[in-house]
């Protein structure tokens, strides 16, 4: 699989005042009509059981300047500090934290769900979108982050 290039989002919740993200790169379109998307949790995270409980979620896709974020969205040890500073995320639509610096965002209810193994497949219904900024995505290939070449 690491021989597949992806984009890389942070994948954001909200249930009451608890607001949580984590770096996902299994995330995907689906259908135009209507508009729907997928993104793959593993069923023991702590963002698979606040998404079951809000069934709302925004997907964040990071331009090549979010490696930093996406690795602090990776690591457990932010489960133990503020996960959103002030003033760098908004909050969206759906409750879910949109990220100031993402290059566009989707926000969804969830759709339906699909247990594949040990993670879930969740299907959104995107209730809201915008491209914030034409710079290039962040990669992940090969157990690295990359950027395109123009």
């Amino acid at each position: 699989m690491g021989h597949f290039a992806s984009g890389v989002t942070v994948m954001t919740t909200a249930v009451a005042d608890r607001l949580h993200g984590m770096t996902v790169s299994a995330f995907a379109s689906v259908s135009l009509e209507p508009l729907l998307l997928l993104v793959v949790v593993e069923r023991a995270t702590l963002m698979h059981r606040l998404v079951m409980e809000s069934k709302a979620f925004a997907v964040n896709i990071l331009g090549e300047a979010g490696e930093a974020t996406s690795r602090f969205f990776a690591d457990n040890a932010r489960l133990t500090v503020p996960e959103f500073r002030e003033g760098g995320y908004r909050v969206g639509t759906t409750g879910a934290p949109i990220l100031n610096e993402a290059t566009g965002y989707l926000e969804a209810t969830v759709y339906s769900t699909l247990a594949a193994g040990d993670h879930t497949v969740i299907v959104g219904q995107v209730i809201a979108l915008e491209i914030v900024s034409e710079d290039g995505p962040l990669i992940y290939y090969r157990s690295g982050y990359r950027r395109l070449h123009g």
